[in-house]
């Protein structure tokens, strides 16, 4: 296992840091702390710049390696930020990349986009956005999962990567019932609608621990939540309610316009929550055997029909 963790060496990355070590002690990983220097200086306050930025990051790399007794390899390169934390992921055949909440430059970010979002675009790992002081291993974990290869990774990476016997695990699954805002222009009255939703809400529960079944070693383990909503808006809410420290999250892969919106709406994710959150891009954490449940047996989309009362 091998974690890299891109750091500006600004208080607010301290988090990322601490949680990294602590990471890489708990799973036996090869931890690399990178720093980038701006290639836009001139070349003897760039020498400068350098030494002390290695200095600095080797003083943040003592207390990892005091705690979980593992070297933690320290890195300091000059160029584009982004560009350079893809290179050395390539390059150290990163497993894990663990970022410090984004400090938002508009005008740059919106020419180029953000760290997170190249780095999700490069589908190679999951991604970590480490916001929260560090205490111990994460304790409550909120995992999204639809019947979706992505978020069958994000199920995988956390079983993997976060997940122990002590964790609170819960898997939230947000879908909106088939009809649900067009029963009242049906006549339907309250009991019936009340009763579809109670149904399909109970079918989409059965069918999500069918899912855990066939796919989590431990599917016991976890509390099953449905919102009654579309997914990003029913994933905040759940988030709210349940208080995780940690929320996972697959993101689709397939064509530019679908990396796009992925992308887009892991953004909406951060900025609505407030717990670390883990991104999985679909093909960053091995593949699913379970076809069948993936294809063939979803919800039943619009699988009764409503009728309505006789006058």
């Amino acid at each position: 296992m091998r974690i890299l963790c891109a750091t500006d060496l600004l208080p607010k990355t301290e988090a990322a840091i601490a949680r990294a070590g602590l990471m890489s002690g708990r799973l036996g990983a090869d931890l690399t702390l990178l720093h980038i220097v701006s290639g836009e200086q001139s070349p003897a306050v760039q020498e400068k710049n350098l030494r002390d930025a290695f200095a600095r990051a080797k003083r943040r790399s003592e207390p990892l390696v005091s705690r979980t007794h593992r070297t933690a390899v320290v890195t300091v390169r000059v160029g584009d930020p982004a560009s350079s934390i893809l290179d050395t992921a390539s390059q150290a055949r990163t497993q894990l990349l663990i970022l410090g909440p984004h400090h938002k430059r508009p005008l740059r970010d919106t020419l180029d986009g953000t760290i997170l979002e190249k780095a999700l675009a490069a589908r190679s790992f999951p991604v970590l956005v480490v916001r929260n002081e560090v205490k111990q291993p994460y304790r409550r974990v909120l995992i999204a999962v639809n019947f979706s290869e992505s978020s069958l990774a994000a199920l995988r990476a956390a079983e993997s990567l976060v997940l122990t016997p002590e964790t609170e695990a819960a898997v939230v699954h947000a879908e909106r019932p088939p009809y649900e805002g067009m029963t009242p222009f049906a006549g339907v009255g309250f009991d019936p609608l009340a009763s579809y939703v109670g149904e399909c809400k109970q079918e989409m529960s059965d069918s999500i621990r069918g899912l855990l079944k066939y796919e989590s070693a431990n599917f016991a383990r976890f509390d099953i939540q449905i919102e009654r909503q579309s997914a990003v808006p029913g994933i905040a809410d759940a988030t709210s309610r349940y208080a995780p420290d940690l929320l996972v999250v697959g993101i689709r892969g397939g064509g530019h316009l679908r990396r796009m919106l992925a992308r887009s709406v892991a953004k909406r994710i951060l900025h609505d929550t407030s717990c670390d959150v883990l991104i999985v891009p679909e093909g960053s954490f091995g593949l699913s055997q379970s076809k069948l449940l993936t294809e063939g047996r979803r919800p039943r989309e619009a699988a009764r029909t409503l009728e309505t009362p006789a006058h």
